[in-house]
């Protein structure tokens, strides 16, 4: 408004009462809009978010989930010199695939998380299960 007096002593046509209220009217309603327009974006990314956790992987790539963790596992029996313990070691690389993503199979787990799960198979390495699964094979 301070702007709208230094107008009119400088020789700029006086802004009626009824137009400056109108304009202010505008202004209020193009910041409501914009703060709406902040909150539909917000919700548009969570949405997308959330379909991208629903989608889950392809069948190829649930297959070769479970063919890299049954290599993993055969290396980690030859690293610990445990033979025979493949198909334990794999039950428990699974089991911690499972629990990270909450997935029942490898089928179930989300799309975007593929990457993440072949990463974790790949640098799987627990001593502790290993170690009691290389005693329990010894017996």
């Amino acid at each position: 408004m301070g702007e709208l007096v230094t107008m009119k002593q400088n020789g700029a046509l006086p802004i009626p009462a009824a137009v400056v209220e109108e304009m202010q009217q505008m202004r209020e309603a193009l910041q409501a809009m914009a703060g709406l327009l902040r909150a539909t974006n917000e919700t548009m990314m969570q949405l997308q978010r959330q379909v991208r956790l629903l989608e889950k992987v392809t069948p190829s790539q649930a297959s070769a989930l479970n063919r890299a963790i049954r290599e993993r596992a055969t290396e980690l029996c030859a690293i610990y010199m445990a033979p025979g313990c493949d198909k334990a070691v794999a039950a428990a690389i699974r089991k911690a695939v499972k629990l990270r993503f909450g997935a029942a199979t490898a089928k179930e787990l989300p799309r975007c998380e593929y990457e993440v799960a072949m990463a974790q198979v790949q640098g799987w390495d627990d001593y502790k299960v290993m170690k009691g699964i290389r005693e329990k094979v010894k017996r």
